[in-house]
């Protein structure tokens, strides 16, 4: 006979996987891929590779796929080329490295398998290195580089699909003499090398932090025994958002706050500051070979800005307009100090933010943030916004079997058109915190959209790995209201992937300007601020019949208006950082690092901890490099096209609406320009007012 199981531990798993504890009654993959193929489009699930010697296999299989079809580019003779066989084989090498390489990625980022994430790593470096030389392939730049020279007649997204292939070619020194270009070549595969460091750096580095009952006094009590680990020991993991925050919100002493603030911002320090400065002097001497005056400028060329000084100015107009209302909103943090230590030269420091905007949301706009939590319990919220975008965009979504899931915990979904009947797509959620994982929110992309040499348009698949509040065993999963944002404006990026119809890879899903990608999840959060929205899925757990009361959601917002000169002003410090580390002219200027950031902070925002070095575990600093603007960008955008929406007659339930953002953004990802979608959601070009009127500041003159 077996063992019972505990039933702390059954409670754990009925809270955490409600709805996959019987996969039995669910659809299975091949009904729905019947169901695809009356549409013309085909939905797939990745093969993750079992084991070590599986991985190293599939990383060959894509080596050896590039290469072939490589070959077959360059082997083209005059008259023989064709969009397709040139610019499109190029496409199809994308399609291919996400479809293949997407698997080896979500193991490196969330299998339980400590050696399984190691030579995933090591494995996609050893791809990544390969890519960069097949990137430098000279005979398959001559033939694009012949058919583009014929002048072919070609449709709008075929004329942006060859001439982001030609800017590519430029951008990687094609016009620059074989012993220059070699040079770019070998810097991009040692920069390739440092950025993957960085980022499992950050990954695998813990911030640890022991504490009492005592020293966490205020923290509640359902936050309490997640971190218990003995007898009065409490275990804080600096670098899991969650924790951290639950902390730094609550804890009432001023050096447990610290001391928790300072674990995070030496997180990875010792190991990263110095590959981050091997990040930039790389950066900036491969920006140097290109002939642009920074690695800012390489990178914002094909981006909406279009250059670094159209970045900095947006930066520092922003920072400037900011300022009287920063400086308010922190005298009133202050005051709130006073009171409390009874200290009359008492100052704000970082790590009394989270407190005392907790603080003054509690006393003047009489917010509890952990009440709140009853309202959100993860099932329920999860559900909920699936019958909101569902709404909105005319969707069914249902869970699936999942066959091959690479943690018990994972769970398989699919998307459905609601008039047609038609699959859009399939995501997978990993929602909660264990060991080794990746341990932010975001979208991993698996399977891209494409429509295929047969005609059959391929369907995308993608992951959502998160790190929400992890049920116990006792209560569910309980999300705070900022939990709640994060999670809607996650499946925002789901529903920007999966609802793709662009017809080349290149294109799809989330593959648009850097300063863009943010923007159609960042107007998805505003839902959250709707008590129409609202109303239909946040109840209190214990009693359903209780909703949110209005003037609670009136004083979140009061709250929100309240600090958002210090929100926006910690934003561009991150943008200004990220910018002026990428805005060296030359190598020998590159300065400490560390020392940079905390400057700017100190500047911007507020004086770093003494000895810390937050940039470290900024890991945005590998990809959005130059690019951590664009959240304030898309911010300006999304405020616009949310005001479309709140001003409507049915507000942002407004289906109509819903359905035109689905069509003319969503679904066109980079097929045609940003601004044009734009254009063609509002019917005009975009404007700043409604970003400034959100956040209290008043414009002089419309800007552009």
């Amino acid at each position: 006979m077996e063992a019972p199981i505990p039933m702390s531990l059954l409670l754990r798993f009925l809270f955490l996987c409600p709805l996959a504890v019987i996969q039995a009654g669910l659809p299975t993959l091949s009904e729905f891929e019947e169901q695809a193929e009356e549409f013309g489009v085909r939905l797939s699930l990745p093969e993750f590779p079992a084991d070590e010697e599986g991985v190293a296999a599939r990383i060959d299989e894509v080596i050896a796929g590039y290469t072939a079809v490589g070959d077959e580019i360059a082997a083209l003779a005059d008259g023989e080329r064709t969009f397709e066989n040139t610019v499109g084989a190029l496409d199809g090498l994308e399609a291919l490295s996400w479809n293949r390489l997407s698997a080896v990625n979500i193991l490196e980022n969330a299998s339980p398998e400590a050696a399984l994430r190691e030579v995933a790593q090591r494995e996609l470096l050893r791809f990544e290195e390969f890519a960069v030389s097949f990137g430098y392939r000279e005979d398959i730049y001559r033939s694009v580089r012949a058919y583009a020279e014929t002048e072919p007649v070609l449709e709008l997204d075929q004329k942006r699909l060859l001439n982001e292939v030609l800017v590519g070619y430029r951008q990687q020194g094609f016009e620059l003499r074989p012993e220059k270009r070699a040079q770019v070549e070998a810097l991009k595969k040692e920069l390739s090398r440092a950025t993957n460091d960085f980022s499992r750096n950050i990954r695998e580095s813990s911030a640890t932090v022991i504490l009492t009952a005592e020293e966490l006094r205020g923290v509640p009590e359902n936050l309490l025994a997640k971190l218990k680990t003995g007898q009065d020991e409490y275990t804080v993991q600096a670098q899991i958002a969650w924790q951290l925050l639950g902390v730094l919100q609550n804890a009432r002493s001023e050096e447990v706050r610290r001391e928790v603030y300072v674990a995070r911002s030496t997180h990875a320090m010792e190991l990263n500051v110095p590959v981050l400065t091997e990040m930039v002097l790389l950066r900036t001497r491969i920006a140097n070979l290109l002939g642009y005056p920074t690695w800012a400028d390489y990178k914002t060329e094909s981006r909406m800005a279009g250059s670094e000084q159209v970045v900095r100015e947006f930066l520092s107009e922003l920072n400037e307009g900011l300022a009287p209302k920063f400086e308010e909103e922190l005298a009133v943090l202050r005051q709130l100090k006073v009171r409390e230590t009874g200290q009359a030269d008492a100052q704000v420091e970082m790590w009394d933010v989270p407190y005392f905007r907790n603080v003054l949301q509690n006393q003047q706009f009489q917010i509890d943030q952990e009440a709140l939590r009853a309202y959100f319990p993860y099932e329920p919220t999860l559900e909920g916004m699936f019958a909101v975008y569902e709404e909105i965009f005319g969707l069914e979504i249902r869970q699936m079997e999942n066959p091959n899931p690479w943690h018990p915990e994972v769970t398989l979904y699919g998307v459905i058109d609601s008039e047609t009947g038609k699959p859009m797509g399939l995501f997978y959620l990993d929602m909660f915190p264990r060991e080794g994982k990746y341990n932010h929110f975001a979208q991993f992309g698996i399977i891209g959209g494409k429509l295929g040499a047969d005609g059959i348009y391929q369907r995308p698949t993608v992951a959502l790995i998160c790190n929400f509040p992890p049920p116990s065993s006792d209560e569910p999963s309980l999300l705070s209201f900022d939990n709640v944002e994060t999670l809607f404006h996650e499946f925002g990026h789901v529903m920007h992937s999966v609802l793709t119809e662009a017809r080349y890879a290149s294109h799809a899903c989330t593959s648009v300007p850097r300063d863009f990608v943010e923007m159609p999840s960042q107007v998805l959060e505003y839902w959250v601020t709707d008590k129409a929205t609202l109303d239909t899925f946040a109840a209190d757990y214990r009693d359903s019949s209780q909703k949110i009361p209005e003037e609670v959601l009136e004083n979140l917002q009061a709250a929100e208006l309240a600090t958002v000169g210090i929100h926006y002003r910690r934003q561009i410090n991150y943008a200004l950082v990220d910018l002026l580390l990428h805005t060296y002219a030359a190598p020998e200027q590159v300065t400490d690092v560390a020392l940079v950031g905390n400057r700017v902070a100190e500047n911007v925002y507020l004086p770093p901890p003494e000895g810390t070095a937050y940039v470290a575990g900024f890991g945005h600093l590998t990809h959005y490099d130059a690019g951590y603007y664009g959240y304030a960008w898309a911010d300006v955008i999304s405020a616009d096209l949310a005001d479309y929406f709140e001003s409507s007659e049915k507000g942002f339930l407004n289906p109509e609406l819903g359905r035109r953002l689905r069509h003319e953004i969503l679904a066109k990802g980079d097929s045609r320009s940003p601004r044009d979608s734009i254009r063609a959601f509002l019917g005009r070009d975009y404007s700043i007012t409604p970003f400034l009127k959100k956040i209290g500041v008043e414009a002089p003159t419309e800007a552009p």
